[in-house]
């Protein structure tokens, strides 16, 4: 019996100790933690400093084995009637079974689109227009 109240204790402290779940990630949310940041062409790298400003990294939703559930790339589409303005597309896949909503802007620019994103889902999301031949992006998952 005495064994039995000791490790009914020791479980009873692991929780304590261990703190509230947080929801589907394995980590808390991060306030300020940074965007992912993506491109097309020779912009497709992040900034040097954007892990220096920012001290973590950015905030995502987990699959089991820890990979990010949602994969964002940028791809250009040239338009029918005038070649020289292009679509800046953002194809979005989502690996995990739940949905998860997020907001993908230019990069360091207030021009935004917010989405969600379906379970085992993949969508084409255009972001804007332009006569730039590449494009960076930025987005953020929402945990809310």
């Amino acid at each position: 019996m005495a064994a039995r109240a000791g490790l009914l204790s020791a479980v009873l402290v692991g929780l304590v100790q261990a703190g509230p779940a947080s929801a589907q990630t394995g980590q808390r949310p991060v306030l300020g933690a940074p965007p992912v940041v993506g491109g097309t062409g020779g912009l497709a790298f992040p900034d040097k400093d954007d892990k220096n400003r920012f001290g973590t990294s950015p905030n995502q939703h987990k699959t089991a084995t820890g990979q990010p559930c949602v994969d964002v790339h940028g791809m250009l589409r040239p338009q029918i009637v005038n070649p020289n303005i292009t679509e800046h597309v953002l194809i979005i896949a989502n690996s995990c079974s739940y949905p998860i909503s997020l907001k993908a802007c230019y990069y360091q620019s207030t021009t935004c689109l917010k989405t969600t994103i379906a379970g085992y889902g993949k969508r084409q999301q255009t972001l804007g227009f332009s006569a730039d031949k590449d494009f960076r992006f930025s987005y953020t998952e929402d945990f809310n």
